[in-house]
């Protein structure tokens, strides 16, 4: 075996320290966005309206208000008609697999309608949003269905099946 003598496997490796710092491209947002994956964990973790309010973020982020608006009115009413239909739905049919098919399904959603834009915005070195960020929301909109559900339960009572 020929070692080549003037290469040096122990030392560290080589960086250009005066280049230019890298920043994000033209291409990239202003703000950070939420990935598609955050927002699947909020939806699983906390419940759906936590995704919808990482949908809308990502919008506001993007400079599409009409869009955030949009995905902030019409995922409070699925998530209000989802909770609803939880509700009266009879105790035999187990919960846990229709909230995870509400989270795959709009994960799905989130993917096709901001996956792409996310994509060229973490190429272009724009930035990701927090996973702390991500895991505050999911825990504000967990406190919060729990309160409205207990509420609710006080109110109405529970159905009687």
């Amino acid at each position: 075996m020929v070692v080549d003598p003037t290469i040096n496997p122990y030392a560290p490796p080589a960086a250009d320290l005066n280049g230019a710092a890298v920043g994000p491209a033209e291409d990239a947002f202003p703000n950070p966005l939420f990935s598609p994956r955050q927002m699947l964990a909020a939806s699983v973790l906390g419940s759906v309206l936590a995704g919808v309010i990482l949908l809308q973020a990502n919008y506001r982020a993007m400079l599409r208000r009409r869009d955030a608006n949009r995905a902030l009115l019409f995922g409070t009413l699925a998530t209000a008609a989802f909770f609803a239909l939880m509700f009266v739905l009879p105790e035999r049919i187990p919960a846990t697999p229709i909230s995870i098919v509400a989270a795959l399904t709009f994960y799905k959603l989130v993917d096709s309608l901001q996956g792409p834009a996310f994509s060229r915005h973490r190429a272009a070195n724009g930035k990701r949003q927090s996973n702390w960020v991500v895991f505050g929301i999911t825990a504000g909109t967990f406190v919060a269905v729990l309160v409205i559900a207990f509420l609710v339960v006080i109110a109405v009572g529970v159905p009687e099946i």
